[in-house]
């Protein structure tokens, strides 16, 4: 059986790799000339970064991202935590897990030398807002009955038989005491436990990363957002009433590492992958997709064809709308995309973590994160303003930079496209007034800069080959379309960042390889 991968990111790798490990011919083809997408490294002077999700979710063993590499014989090796390293064998991976600072404008959240328990967040919080308290200890409730949720969820994904319905019961138990609260906003439900908008934000900042404002993101997702592991990686997972929180982690050498172990286990399988080469058609042929054509004018013929990338571009320009009904066209067409990003990599040569709080730091300007997306969403440009992340690869991997030196990223979110002027024009005052920033976080960072590259949504578009770069693919709004894997085209699949998975790689991964079993099923 022949099938077809458009896409090289982590959602068309892993489907590759699946379905060549089924004894499927599989060719994958990439328009760019490097596979991996926007998690493929980016290298310059001796310096290594990452380009896309920094830190990724569930990658341990027994967690969704961990159970889908064992499943493809991709072996893992967990470092202890804070443990710098290197990368393992090729087509292996080495782990840690790893935590993220905050930085507000009046205050920080700094994990305590000692580990202080599950709770040390939320007490540090009660000091910092007495009158929230009571407020607090509510929300702490519903966290460990949204975590027990969740753990149920994906507890009834590996089960089967009676074990399966003991956790579909579980599931519905610690449903109930939320279902009243089950469609209100990430706003309404902060509104319901504190007075204090700082408080608000704590909660609540992440969003900017998902360009999505807390009136149109749901509530209950907030808690999943917030998983107290994720500040403190020392923790223990388990929570009241069983629930079991997901760690986050650093990939030794970077997330290219990952998309290099995807590789060679598609090559292992026999499966071919092509970077450099456009498709420019799915051909349909009685309503079932019967192959590509590719730039060259090629025809690979596939009895399954799986695509990542962008929702418009699959249906618009690769599939034809003659093929769909008019009211999946306006679906595809209204469908909510999050923003860009600004990025700028740095080479330094000093030691700049006595500033930071670890790998990744999120550092923001602003209390106001609905007001901060809205502004954004009209193609104004805060340049760092309201916010940035700081992330330092060579903390975990010191390869990923000269000795005596370290690998640097600092991100913002960004219009894909400005309201005024182009993001070529003004690129030199971008770069000038985000470091102007960092460097009020970082002093004499400017000084120490010996390698420099920036990447603007512009840069994005054509790297990714979409007409809007969406940096998290599907902005998840409230209620909107999402797109569905199964697609209105027999043996055609849709995987990534703009399918009904929506984006992050804890998403994607564990989505693209059931979608490849039911494609060869």
């Amino acid at each position: 059986m022949k099938s077809v991968v458009i896409g090289s990111g982590l959602a068309g790798l892993t489907a590759a790799a699946t379905l060549a490990q089924k004894g499927w011919e599989v060719d994958v083809f990439e328009q760019f000339e490097r596979t991996g997408g926007v998690t493929a490294p980016y290298e310059q002077d001796g310096f290594r970064w990452d380009l896309g999700q920094l830190m990724v979710e569930g990658l341990g063993a027994g967690e969704p991202i961990g159970r889908v590499l064992a499943a493809l014989n991709i072996p893992v090796e967990e470092l202890p935590p804070f443990t710098p390293g290197q990368p393992g064998a090729p087509g292996t991976l080495r782990i840690r897990r790893e935590d993220r600072g905050y930085v507000f404008p009046d205050f920080e959240l700094r994990k305590p030398v000692q580990p202080g328990g599950l709770l040390w967040r939320i007490q540090r919080l009660k000091e910092l807002f007495p009158d929230d308290a009571p407020g607090l200890d509510r929300y702490w409730s519903d966290f460990c009955r949204l975590i027990r949720l969740l753990t149920c969820a994906r507890r009834m994904e590996t089960e089967a038989g009676p074990n399966r319905l003991l956790w579909t019961a579980r599931l519905y138990l610690s449903l109930l005491p939320l279902l009243t609260r089950k469609d209100w906003s990430a706003r309404r439900l902060m509104d319901s436990y504190f007075k204090s908008e700082q408080l608000k934000c704590v909660f609540t900042s992440i969003l900017a990363d998902f360009f999505t404002p807390p009136s149109q993101f749901l509530g209950l997702g907030v808690f999943a957002l917030n998983q107290e592991v994720a500040y403190d990686c020392r923790l223990p997972a388990r929570v009241a009433g069983g629930g079991e929180q997901v760690y986050q982690y650093s990939i030794i050498g970077g997330i290219g590492r990952l998309v290099e172990a995807l590789e060679s286990r598609i090559r292992q399988s026999g499966g071919r992958i092509h970077p450099g080469r456009l498709v420019t058609q799915v051909v349909v042929e009685g309503g079932r997709a019967t192959g590509v054509v590719d730039s060259a004018g090629a025809f690979t013929p596939a009895e399954a064809v799986i695509a990542s990338g962008g929702v418009r571009e699959l249906y618009f320009n690769l599939v034809g709308e003659q093929h769909l009904t008019p009211a999946f066209a306006e679906q595809v067409r209204s469908v909510p995309l999050m923003d860009s990003i600004f990025m700028l990599h740095l080479g330094i040569d000093f030691d700049p973590s006595p500033h930071l709080h670890g790998v990744t730091t999120y550092f923001y300007g602003t209390y106001d994160v609905e007001g901060g997306v809205e502004t954004g969403r009209q193609g104004i440009y805060h340049e760092g303003r309201d916010g940035f992340v700081v992330h330092l690869p060579s903390l975990h991997t010191p390869g990923m930079a000269p000795a005596g030196c370290h690998a640097m990223t600092i991100y913002t979110i960004a219009p894909d496209r400005l309201s005024k002027g182009e993001w070529a024009d003004h690129k030199e005052e971008h770069i000038d007034r985000l470091l102007g920033y960092a460097e009020q976080r970082i002093p004499g960072l400017r000084q120490h800069i010996r390698s420099l590259a920036v990447i603007t949504p512009d840069d994005w578009r054509a790297r990714t080959h979409t007409a809007h770069h969406a940096f998290g693919g599907l902005a998840p709004v409230m209620g909107a379309w999402k797109p569905p894997h199964r697609t209105p085209i027999a043996g055609l699949w849709f995987v990534g960042a703009q399918s009904e998975s929506a984006g992050g790689v804890n998403n994607v991964i564990p989505a693209a390889y059931r979608i490849a079993l039911a494609a060869a099923a």
